[in-house]
């Protein structure tokens, strides 16, 4: 027994510096840390299609944008809450929630765009009896403030009472284009089984092709509908947009394509979480409709591009914040 004691006070001597060594004075600071393996080609999310992102909220509690295009926002009872990636922006089922702020030309003057974010939302609820929360929920609109619609808005559609597991977002385009007959146009994505969870969103127009895209995390989403004779079961992802009647799904008018966009009539201002037409007092020559409230869900992660992203981008992009990079 006293052999064995010797044996393990000596071990013990010899360990000691050994397991000193695992202290934070001591890690390793010559070679670099092992990197997080690319996806995609990308190490982060700001990474894809770096030079076309010109908007990026993130929403750490406050609405700074940090590519600047967005500034001046004054936030009307915008909360925040545990996201999806940090922080995120809270709407409210009780009270009107938004912010108006000043946008440049990096969003006014967009042709080709990317909006990307992650959504987590309850259904919207019939507005027969108004109220907030009910109807329409306003999400982004680009002001026009002699017009009913902004130039660019994204909001929730009135519910569909027969799927009330269905999620309308909506997507509303105002082409100002001269020669563009059919200049208001609207694409719906239904997200179904989707409630009350986080949902990555990216919809995408490209005008040499005058196709709109929507992808559902990192896919493209399975139920587009409700653009110029859309069949009744929608369509996979993409969309054709035409800049008059094509007379059919595939344009036996043969109209002219949408083509490039441009909003016209607009001063600046951006209204983010609700309508143009719902702001007190409201942005344009409008005013509070029924059926139409800010929007009472979350958002995160809410990015603007000047280019249509590709398929391999958005892809990229929805696996990158979802391991928080």
């Amino acid at each position: 027994m006293k052999k064995n004691k010797y044996i393990f006070v000596l071990a013990s001597v010899i360990a000691a510096p050994f397991f000193g060594s695992c202290n934070g004075d001591s890690i390793d600071k010559v070679n670099a840390p092992i990197a997080y393996e690319k996806i995609g080609g990308y190490a982060t999310s700001d990474d894809v299609a770096a030079s076309s992102l010109v908007s990026k909220l993130s929403f750490e509690n406050n609405l700074t944008d940090s590519k600047g295009a967005i500034t001046g926002a004054v936030s009307t009872n915008v909360g925040y809450v545990a996201g999806k990636k940090g922080m995120a922006y809270s709407g409210s089922s009780s009270q009107q929630r938004y912010a108006v702020g000043d946008a440049s030309t990096a969003i006014t003057g967009l042709n080709d765009f990317t909006f990307s974010f992650w959504m987590n939302t309850a259904n919207t609820v019939d507005p027969a009896t108004p109220g907030q929360g009910k109807g329409a929920q306003g999400i982004f609109t680009v002001v026009r403030p002699t017009q009913f619609w902004g130039g660019l808005n994204l909001f929730l559609e009135n519910p569909n009472s027969a799927f009330p597991n269905r999620i309308r977002l909506k997507v509303d385009l105002e082409n100002g284009r001269s020669g563009v007959a059919w200049g208001s146009q609207g694409v719906i994505v239904n997200l179904d089984n989707s409630l009350n969870t986080w949902v990555h969103i990216v919809i995408s127009y490209n005008s040499s092709t005058s196709k709109i895209s929507f992808y559902t995390n990192g896919s493209l989403s399975a139920n587009v509908s409700d653009f110029a004779y859309a069949p009744a079961g929608g369509v996979v992802g993409t969309a054709p947009l035409f800049a008059d009647n094509p007379g059919s799904l595939d344009n036996i008018n043969n109209a002219p394509k949408y083509g490039a966009f441009q909003m016209v009539g607009t001063n600046g201002k951006i209204v983010f979480g609700t309508h143009q037409f719902d702001t007190n007092p409201s942005q344009n020559n409008g005013g509070p409709q029924g059926w139409a409230t800010s929007y009472a869900g979350l958002l995160d992660e809410f990015r603007i591009y000047n280019a249509p992203l590709t398929t391999n981008e958005v892809k990229a992009l929805y696996l990158l914040e979802k391991d928080n990079r």
